[in-house]
């Protein structure tokens, strides 16, 4: 194996490559990275076994052919030398020789036929959609993902599409038990996942990196046990979570009849402020609606105390409840809107938060005794 490519590319897919990799495995192909020469094109990949990243880039080959050597080590080495090209050639015993004008570097690998098998899709599955969408879906929801192993069917992002009425609505929900984050958006190019798929979150995460780097059209499909991304030169392969997500509709409140209208951003800011004088292990900011405002508390033994009146329009009964502030501000972040509306019933019964305006998107957090 043997081929010259330009530095800035190949540096550039090396990072984003460097995303899965794992860094401490018992198998040891998990931390490299499978460089293969076919049909004119290098083919870079990586997988932790559950996501798989791949990419295509054109090079000037010589000799086909396929190396297994190191992620890290190999990009540590491409970005630092000049931009300018480069050579790579498959040596004995699965080394690699690399050359780039008066440096030489000499990096063993592993045989190419340990790396792990590389699940397959079909291009004929695949739609096209706008890249912002998917990302917005995805930023607006993944943070409430659940990061405990033992709830695993917790650990990723709800996907369905189905009809509502005349309208095809795609949608995207996270929980970990403590809050939850919807997402829906009308999207005639999903159907027929009615019964909705778990994608995990780690390899969304990477989707994120993917398509921010390749705004426009991208092309994503769905099947029984992955899911796949194609954007630009990068391909992304989710292996499905296999478990029952929540019945997540019986989670969101239906008769919450307080409800107050609050400054998204000047009310993160209070918040902010209060909640610096409590702890995520025990303490929560207590909040308190009365007529034309709300009132936060906060109070951690050893630490301190912190109150402040922030106005609101709300008219409604007096009442006291406690939240984890970290959660109220994660939903507050993911709305980007101005104004934002809390719906509340009681001291026992969970928050919704959601925008003023715009109903495609609404967060519910569970109350916490203060």
């Amino acid at each position: 194996m043997k081929f010259q490519i330009e530095k800035k590319h190949f540096s550039q897919s090396l990072s984003i490559l460097q995303g899965i990799v794992e860094r401490r495995s018992s198998i040891p192909a998990l931390g490299n990275i499978l460089m293969e020469l076919e049909n004119n094109q290098l083919r870079l990949a990586t997988t932790d076994l559950e996501t798989a990243l791949i990419c295509y880039l054109s090079c000037s080959l010589e000799q086909e052919g396929k190396i297994c050597v190191s992620a890290r080590r190999l990009y540590d080495i491409i970005r630092e030398l000049p931009d300018t090209e480069i050579s790579i050639e498959g040596m004995e015993n699965h080394w690699a020789k690399i050359t780039c004008q008066n440096a030489i570097f000499n990096l063993s690998g592993l045989d190419p036929m340990e790396f792990p098998t590389l699940p397959s899709y079909s291009d004929d599955d695949l739609i096209a959609i706008k890249s912002f969408d998917l990302r917005e879906m995805i930023d607006k929801v993944i943070f409430a993902a659940s990061t405990e192993e033992s709830r695993y069917n917790l650990n990723g992002i709800f996907f369905e599409a189905n009809a509502s009425g005349d309208k095809n609505v795609a949608k995207m929900v996270a929980t970990d038990g403590h809050r939850l984050a919807l997402i829906e958006r009308e999207s005639p190019e999903f159907s027929g996942i009615e019964k909705g798929v778990i994608i995990p979150k780690r390899g969304l995460n990477e989707v994120k990196k993917i398509v921010a780097e390749n705004p426009g059209e991208i092309r994503i499909a769905v099947s029984e046990n992955s899911f796949v991304l194609k954007a630009g030169p990068f391909v992304v392969i989710i292996r499905l979570i296999d478990g029952e997500f929540p019945d997540y509709k019986q989670v969101i409140p239906t008769e919450n009849d307080k409800t107050l209208k609050l400054s998204n951003r000047e009310f993160s800011s209070c918040l902010r402020r209060i909640s610096a004088l409590s702890t995520d292990r025990g303490e929560g900011v207590k909040f308190s609606l009365k007529k034309g405002a709300i009132e936060l508390y906060s109070s951690t033994q050893d630490i301190g105390n912190a109150m402040e009146v922030f106005p609101a329009i709300y008219d409604g009964s007096e009442v006291n409840v406690g939240f984890n502030a970290r959660y109220i501000l994660d939903a507050l972040n993911a709305i980007d809107e101005d104004e934002i509306l809390m719906e509340l019933k009681d001291e026992t019964n969970a928050a919704v938060i959601k925008p003023a305006i715009g109903k495609n998107s609404l967060y519910v957090v569970m109350p916490m005794r203060v």
